[in-house]
């Protein structure tokens, strides 16, 4: 006779994945989320040290830091 499950253990058994698939995926968009919160400050800490360094006409810093934007960017895109 084959080893079968019963439909109460097969409904648990797929209850149990879904689970765990949810869980996987909760995590994945917190840590989007926690992603993008960072991102999202360093770009207007950036945007920010930008600024002041075009108001000081302080061309080398202001280039630095547009480099370090640019590199911001094109990880991470816009």
């Amino acid at each position: 006779m084959k080893n079968e499950k019963s439909y109460s253990e097969s409904v648990k058994s797929l209850s149990m994945s879904e689970m765990k698939n949810d869980a996987v995926v909760q995590e994945m968009l917190i840590d989007m989320i926690i992603l993008e919160a960072v991102l999202t400050t360093k770009k207007n800490i950036l945007a920010k040290q930008i600024d002041e360094a075009l108001d000081m006409k302080n061309k080398p810093l202001f280039l630095k830091l547009s480099s370090e934007m640019n590199v911001l960017l094109e990880q991470f895109g816009n």
